[in-house]
């Protein structure tokens, strides 16, 4: 297991913005100080488009087990997206789920497993997309962030390399707030529980999210792919 993409200057930059983020008086990114509650409430809809299968919704808010998402066709003419979306949350949330990628469909590339969206329209709506791709023969998971915000780039943010067939554990914390006041930590555990990659989101924002997991092809992606979820877990915080 390996990083790749990694920025030349990016833990002396980590640190001095977390040093002015401590002097200006607002949070240093951190949630060491929330107390998290299991949501019960948060129910998933169904969010599709082109050729494919989303799972039934019917039952899903507490079932923690599995959902399999399957984008059935290669075909780019149209968007191929076949998702759950949560509801609507603000302030202090908290996602955790476990993924895997069959290997039955391995060609494919650029395509998000996860998201997090604003409570807004168009590029600015996505907070942070989670996502694989194939570089070098390899499959990377990696993460962009909203699009209108500086450095906020695919390749701003590390990359870590996964195997298909392999169980993940994505954990999500946010805290919603302004457009300057946003941010999100990220980690991907393997099946091990072993931190493999963790980054922070921030920028663009609002005070209210919601998370969308499955399968959805993202601009310039390609092929056929089976994306499963399990254990799907989502909490409120409060300090």
């Amino acid at each position: 297991m390996k990083y790749v993409n990694q920025s030349k200057f990016k833990n002396l930059f980590v640190a001095c913005s977390l040093i002015a983020a401590s002097i200006s008086g607002v949070s240093a990114q951190s949630f060491s100080d929330v107390e998290w509650t299991v949501d019960t409430s948060n129910s998933p809809s169904q969010d599709k488009d082109g050729r494919g299968r989303t799972p039934s919704t019917s039952g899903a808010t507490n079932d923690r087990g599995l959902f399999q998402f399957e984008i059935s066709t290669s075909s780019t003419a149209e968007l191929q997206r076949q998702e759950f979306q949560f509801e609507r949350r603000q302030g202090l949330h908290r996602f955790s789920g476990n993924f895997r990628i069959s290997s039955e469909q391995p060609n494919f590339n650029r395509v998000s497993v996860a998201q997090t969206h604003d409570d807004q329209t168009g590029s600015e709506g996505v907070f942070s997309i989670y996502q694989v791709r194939q570089e070098d023969g390899e499959y990377v998971f990696g993460v962009q962030g909203d699009t209108t915000e500086a450095n906020n780039g695919y390749s701003r943010f590390d990359t870590v390399e996964i195997e298909l067939d392999t169980w993940y554990r994505l954990h999500l914390r946010t805290f919603s707030d302004t457009r300057d006041g946003t941010f999100e930590i990220a980690q991907l555990f393997d099946a091990n529980n072993t931190l493999i990659w963790q980054e922070t989101v921030s920028g663009g924002g609002e005070e209210e999210q919601y998370r969308k997991v499955g399968a959805y092809r993202l601009t310039n992606g390609s092929g056929r792919v089976i994306v499963d979820w399990k254990n799907m877990i989502h909490y409120t915080g409060s300090r």
